[in-house]
């Protein structure tokens, strides 16, 4: 390599590393945020009193039983909709 080609090929890889290092601080500010925004989240979490752990598990617990109340609801509403067919049929 002559001296002209080494010196090209030195400020080609300075600006190579300048732009790497730029791309590096700029991913590192948006990992921060990121990671203020998560612990934001589990701090809610936490707050509406859940493990965000057991997050999943928690949600398939309220879903279990809110499917149970729905299901004793219906059952309820059907034995008072054949009590009030039953009256009507009397009349």
């Amino acid at each position: 390599m002559t001296p002209d080609e080494i010196k090209k090929k030195i400020d080609d890889l300075q600006k190579r590393h300048e732009a790497v290092t730029q791309k590096r601080a700029s991913l590192g500010g948006q990992l921060q945020a990121k990671k203020e925004e998560l612990a934001a989240i589990i701090q809610e979490v936490r707050a509406a009193g859940y493990d965000p752990k057991n997050l999943a598990s928690e949600r398939d617990k309220a879903q279990q039983e809110l499917e149970t109340m729905v299901e004793d609801f219906e059952t309820k509403l059907t034995e008072v909709e054949t009590a009030i067919a039953a009256f009507d049929s009397k009349k």
